[in-house]
């Protein structure tokens, strides 16, 4: 479908938002965008869109005619037999049928005259198809069937006695831009297109290639036919206008056949009504496709038969077939919820055995973002996940999973809604309210307490693959995982009506939604889109289809939505890999549907453009990863680079992939800085795209170029969440496409952005908001187009920013030990890759998930499959006091990692020990309860070790003169980071001006989920709290940072000597290579050594060279 353009206010749209603008508008004049051609009257040349139609003869011809030409060359008895209007806004979708009419010629020899046309749409004059030996199948323009069969189009059964003007040749010579016409309303000559308009012009057209979903079907919702879904039999009491009882609301047993559909007429002939649907025996089938037959949960008495149709109108489905789904809370959800089969265990683990089944509620609130409070849903209890087996993990608490009394005891039908009339009728509907409503998700009481940072017992059973057999069953098993992410994430959706396929080969089906006094297409719908009265689905926008015993799941995307007398019809065409055949008999009773969050939509995205054959390779995990090592005669622009810093880069300048291993402090920065300065130089390779997990990491590079390179064109995208936070007076606010694009609006528009920013969407009116949206676009295109190097997040990557460029030679991945595989999916497909660089470190933390596959990086993976032999490893550290850094070399790099620094380098004064172990056994360890996720679950805090910090922290600003902004504070658990801020914002040596807490947030890339928290918080967002210039964190947020001294609070201390998650290798790497010139470790020194093997080593280590202490006074 073409694009459009305004040409009053030069907004770009697709066909179908233009006639809505247009509509809204009433502006007049617009133009097909890729053809440069202006829509018009192709006999007075008038281009008022409000006067103009594209009629239809029948199979002999198309024109595009204003009202005034209509009258005037066609009479009343040789009316056309379709008209298209923007009234009745099929216009635009009918525009390139009419050029494909208007401007056919012979293929052979170009001739207009004299055509045909077969089945395949090959064209040919007479004279060309005598030389072809005049084969069969072909039809003259003059036969009436020419058009149907060249656009494709059903030949309908019209009346034998239909006459049409001039009906037996198609008009020629009559609207081809390169042709001459007539004097009489001629227009001028275009003026060529300006430098700016050249480049907008090529951005869309790249767009529209960037944004395809390549599939073999050409279904769409005028040309889809289907059965009606069967639904619950339960009669609701529904109202027609009249405010009486209306008989169409009624379940009934008949079965009608929708014939063609039309607008104007609706016409429906009944048919004879066929049986009621068997009950469903469906593949149950998983990431690894292992089929296991599951029965669907029979159903009570069906009175609604299938029906076939060819499109709905708004009439064809009532009110209680909409509301199926609140129906099936009443009669069928108990069942559906509280008895599900424990299938997706199955299809995990291979286990046949369930656990425990629940349905039970959770309606937590958790602060998680500085947005304000999150509702945070619980994860469903019937999905037996796991960590991956990582022998680093094998210490972690485990919690039985059992199913509480109250569960047990609770009667088969407790939840079931009660029908209540009311006087007033109009309120007499099915609504779910908050406490009928069963969430999918963990109950309260499906677990013990939760600790901070320890999965769920049930969790820790699965491992997810090291290699695949074909990249079909790697694209299903990372959309189960992410099937299982967003439903912990998002809530189902229940109120809709299915329309299946009548042809079993068909990939598609349509959902049916109310879209009025529906409380989840409200939920859906953003102030900003009932502003712009725009629809909470779009296409290319993933919807999982799944039964209600989450047993089996089908993966679409939206390829069609449009809302029509009060109802939305969705056309879902299934992804490529997912084979399973749509249960076309099942009622839409036993089905969910999950709409995906935006960072799953990229991904998921990403998956239909993965067609390098190296990198297919490389995520499969059979293949040996091809090394090429050759030097280039390079010259550096860094000549303080070591010897392993220069290998990996000729490394990176010879392959295709490179996996680069970079230690805390060992110049991964510099190193990718002069990585891409070679790119640029010597292989001219741009634009150069930087992305990685959060934005720290990212900013630290750019930071670099921002100084050094400043003749470099480089770029800052963020994502609209982070926007507010890089401002123009941030460090990185003048590269930073938002701040660009805002600066050069107009005063007016800048002045609607600031009242769109601050909430006040009704002071601005929808034709505003259109217009700012193109600048903007326009703008950011422009400056996208230019870019050297390109800075962002994994996810980020897959926005519409980047969607104008039509190659990205080079991806960088910073931190990729952080990034989920499924998130490096979205740069690992982008348009034109060659080059991909994995700069990270296993050795530390990787990201955090109940979802296995989510959690492994794809790093990691393909160390751990062996298909890279030869990682490269940055071999110097230059960050830590060789005193700090002696026992991580030893412990965690195996003596590989060199100090390229001196004891005298990194000597502060004052300082007697860079290392110092302060034993504090003064005070136990205490319990904070919280909703972790939805579910009961705790943290700990420690208020003696709290105190001794303060007075560790008197000691280096007063004594030893070290500024608070040298100095950061971390411990593992979150709520020792909170009660340490509390005390410092309070202190008045510490915040002796009474300074506000700042928080600094930075959300983890991963999907920005609720699965993926491993804090209190809920989603897995980096919260570091800084108080007068002291940085307060956990360790998982202070990945990526560094400060000259650090101080780290065990917190542990109780008489098992238990430390949770604080034994984790990788945690305990991080915690230990944070400081540059000094380390204070406070905690009690014998639950640590006792509390795990590696803690142990270290805390003897440290007692052989006197580094712990129980006094303070001897630092």
């Amino acid at each position: 479908m073409g694009q459009f353009q305004c040409a009053t206010c030069n907004e770009s749209q697709d066909a179908e938002q233009m006639m809505k603008h247009l509509s809204s508008t009433r502006h007049k004049k617009i133009e097909d965008i890729l053809r440069e051609e202006e829509v018009c009257c192709e006999e007075c040349n008038d281009s008022n869109i409000h006067q103009l139609q594209i009629i239809r003869f029948g199979g002999f011809d198309m024109l595009a005619l204003c009202n005034s030409c209509l009258d005037k060359e066609y009479s009343d008895n040789e009316r056309p037999t379709t008209c298209y209007t923007l009234s009745n806004g099929s216009i635009l979708k009918n525009w390139d049928n009419y050029l494909k009419v208007r401007d056919c010629t012979c293929q052979e020899c170009g001739g207009e005259s004299n055509l045909n046309v077969n089945t395949r749409g090959n064209i040919l004059c007479n004279q060309c198809l005598q030389k072809k030996g005049s084969p069969s199948g072909y039809e003259s323009d003059k036969s009436g069937k020419f058009v149907y069969l060249l656009l494709g189009i059903k030949e309908p059964n019209e009346s034998p006695n239909r006459r049409f003007k001039k009906e037996t040749r198609r008009k020629m010579g009559r609207g081809r831009r390169d042709m001459k016409r007539s004097n009489a309303g001629s227009k001028k000559a275009k003026k060529p297109l300006t430098i700016h308009e050249q480049m907008a012009k090529r951005a869309i057209e790249i767009k529209k290639i960037n944004n395809v979903i390549e599939s073999d079907s050409s279904l769409s919702l005028k040309s889809f036919k289907g059965i009606r879904a069967t639904s619950s039999s339960t009669k609701l009491d529904t109202l027609n206008k009249k405010g009486k009882e209306s008989r169409n609301s009624r379940s009934t047993t008949s079965s009608k056949k929708i014939s063609t559909y039309n607008k104007s007429t609706d016409s429906i002939s009944s048919r004879n009504s066929r049986k009621n649907s068997p009950v469903l025996n469906t593949s149950s089938k998983g990431p690894n496709n292992n089929v296991q037959q599951q029965k669907l949960p029979s159903r009570q008495k069906v009175n609604n038969t299938p029906r076939e149709f060819k499109f709905l109108d708004s009439s064809d489905f009532s009110d209680s077939e909409l509301s199926s789904s609140n129906i099936s809370s009443d009669k069928g959800k108990q069942r559906n919820s509280n008895k599900k089969n424990d299938n997706s265990d199955k299809i995990l683990s291979g286990n046949k055995q369930n656990i425990s089944k629940t349905g039970m509620k959770s309606n937590s609130n958790v602060k998680a973002k500085p947005e304000g409070k999150q509702k945070i849903k619980t994860p469903e209890s019937n999905h037996k996940l796991a960590s991956y087996n990582n022998p680093e993990r094998k210490s972690l608490q485990k919690y039985d999973i059992k199913e509480s009394d109250e569960i047990k005891n609770r009667p088969k039908d407790s939840n079931k809604q009660k029908l209540v009339k009311t006087e007033d009728k109009r309120e007499n509907r099915i609504t779910k309210t908050q406490e009928d409503k069963v969430h999918h998700k963990l109950n309260d009481n499906s677990t013990s307490n939760l600790e901070e940072g320890i999965h769920y017992q049930k969790f820790l059973k699965y491992k997810p693959e090291l290699t695949y057999n074909d990249l079909e069953s790697y694209l299903n098993h990372f959309s189960y995982a992410l099937f299982l992410e967003q439903k912990l994430e998002n809530e189902y959706l229940e109120n809709f009506g299915i329309i299946w396929p009548m042809k079993a080969q068909d990939q598609g089906l349509i959902a049916v939604l109310k879209q009025r006094n529906n409380v989840e297409v409200e939920r859906l719908t953003s102030p900003l889109f009932k502003k712009m009265g725009r629809l909470p689905f779009y296409n290319r926008q993933c919807i999982m289809l799944c039964t209600k015993d989450e047993s089996t799941v089908w993966y679409t995307y939206v390829k069609e939505v449009e809302a029509q007398r009060g109802q939305i019809m969705i056309l879902l065409e299934l992804f490529h890999w997912n084979k399973q055949p749509l249960p076309r008999k099942a009622s839409s009773d036993e089905f969910y549907l999950l709409p995906c969050s935006a960072q799953a939509n990229r991904i998921m995205f990403a998956m239909t453009r993965i067609n390098n054959p190296n990198f297919i390779d490389l995520i499969l995990g059979q293949k040996q990863i091809k090394q090429l090592d050759f030097n280039n005669r390079l010259r550096f622009s860094n000549e303080n680079l070591n010897e392993s810093q220069r290998s990996a880069i000729q490394h990176v300048l010879n392959n295709h992939i490179t996996v680069l291993q970079g230690p805390p402090g060992t110049g991964k920065t510099s190193t990718i800085e002069e990585i891409i300065i070679q790119m640029i130089e010597n292989f001219h390779s741009f634009p150069i795209l930087c992305v990685a997990a959060s934005n720290i990491a990212i900013d630290n590079i750019a930071e670099k170029f921002l100084l050094n390179r400043p003749n470099i064109k480089i770029l800052r995208i963020v994502s609209e969440g982070k926007e507010p936070q890089y401002g123009p007076n941030h460090p990185l606010g003048k590269i930073c496409l938002h701040n660009i694009v805002n600066e050069q609006l107009p005063d007016q528009m800048k002045q609607n952005l600031r009242k769109l920013r601050s909430g006040r969407i009704n002071d601005i009116s929808k034709n505003q908001i259109n217009k700012l949206s193109t600048q903007q676009t326009t703008i950011a295109d422009r400056y996208v187009s230019q870019a050297q190097i390109i800075f962002t997040t994994n996810i980020a990557a897959g926005g519409r920013q980047l969607k104008s460029i039509k190659e990205l030679p080079v991806v960088i991945m910073d931190e990729s030990t952080q990034s989920s595989e499924a998130a490096t999916l979205v740069p690992l497909s982008l348009p034109g890759l060659r080059t991909f660089v994995f700069v990270g470190d296993e050795k530390q933390l990787s990201s955090f998930s109940n979802v296995p596959q989510l959690e492994m990086s794809l790093f990691e993976r393909v160390l751990l499959n062996g298909s890279y032999k030869k990682p490269h490893m940055l071999d110097t550290q230059y960050r830590m006091h060789p005193s700090i850094s002696k026992f991580p070399i030893k412990a965690f790099y195996n003596g590989e990692l060199k100090d390229g620094v001196t004891i005298k380098d990194k000597e502060f004064p004052g300082i007697k020990y860079p290392l110092f172990f302060y034993n504090c056994n003064k005070g136990r360890e205490g319990k904070v309860f919280n909703k972790v996720r939805g579910s009961a679950g705790f943290t700990y805090n420690n208020i003696s070790e709290a105190r001794e910090i303060v007075k560790i922290l008197y000691k280096l600003i007063l004594d030893k003169n070290v500024q608070r902004d040298e100095i950061g504070i971390i411990t593992p658990y979150s709520a020792q980071r909170d009660l340490l801020s509390n005390l410092l914002v309070n202190d008045s040596v510490i915040n002796p001006e009474k300074v506000e807490m700042f928080q600094d947030f930075d959300e983890i890339d991963l999907l920005n989920s609720k699965a993926s928290g491993n804090t209190l918080e809920g989603p897995k967002v980096n919260t570091i709290n800084i108080i007068n210039g002291i940085f307060v964190s956990t360790i998982d947020s202070f990945q990526g940072h560094e400060k000259k001294f650090i101080i780290f609070s065990c917190v542990r201390n109780n008489p098992e000597n238990k430390i949770g998650f604080v034994s984790d290798k990788r945690r305990m790497n991080v915690a230990l290579t944070r400081a540059k010139n000094g380390l204070i470790i406070v905690g009690n020194k014998d639950v640590m050594l006792r509390g795990d093997k590696t803690w142990g080593s270290y805390i003897r280590g440290l007692q052989k060279v006197n580094l712990v202490h129980d006094n303070l006074d001897v630092y």
